[in-house]
């Protein structure tokens, strides 16, 4: 079961009810999401990141379809993303099948919010003065997972998914 934490603007965007976080405090860390809608050259964008690890996905230009299917574009998105950064196979698949079912609760950790705040501001320097589609998704992602340290964790997200699920 994945868990997300949304943002009261993503709450407007996907018109779901959400659930109080609590009732989910014994869903571990790395089932648990938070996650927020921001614009990007007046296109709207959706930044979601892992509670454990700040793994996060930074995904581009989302439209009415996409909002109404958001499980399944997080979900192969985030496929997508973790074998941009070199992910072991197994790592994926053991994240992704919790996948299912996804619920929604309202925001609750600051923490994670600052630190999606970080990504924010890395976006917005990278796609500052560049058209749409000039705008490389790709390499952002990547910036933000393998080499962006959140203070709080201390070393890239993408180690840091690598060291839980060596555990």
């Amino acid at each position: 079961m994945f868990v997300i934490g949304a943002t009261q603007k993503l709450t407007k965007e996907i018109n779901k009810e959400l659930e109080a976080p609590d009732q989910y405090k014994d869903i571990p860390a790395i089932y648990k999401w938070h996650a927020n809608l921001i614009t990007v050259n007046r296109r709207k964008c959706l930044i979601i990141m892992n509670n454990e690890t700040g793994i996060n996905l930074i995904l581009f230009g989302l439209q009415k379809q996409q909002f109404e299917n958001l499980n399944s574009v997080i979900k192969g998105s985030l496929k997508q993303l973790l074998q941009l950064v070199k992910v072991e196979e197994e790592v994926i698949n053991e994240l992704l099948k919790e996948a299912e079912p996804v619920v929604y609760t309202k925001t609750e950790n600051r923490q994670i919010l600052g630190m999606m705040n970080q990504v924010q501001s890395l976006v917005e320097d990278a796609t500052d003065g560049l058209d749409y589609e000039a705008i490389d998704a790709s390499e952002i992602n990547y910036v933000s997972n393998a080499e962006l340290l959140f203070t709080p964790i201390g070393k890239p997200p993408v180690e840091a998914l690598r060291e839980y699920f060596d555990k």
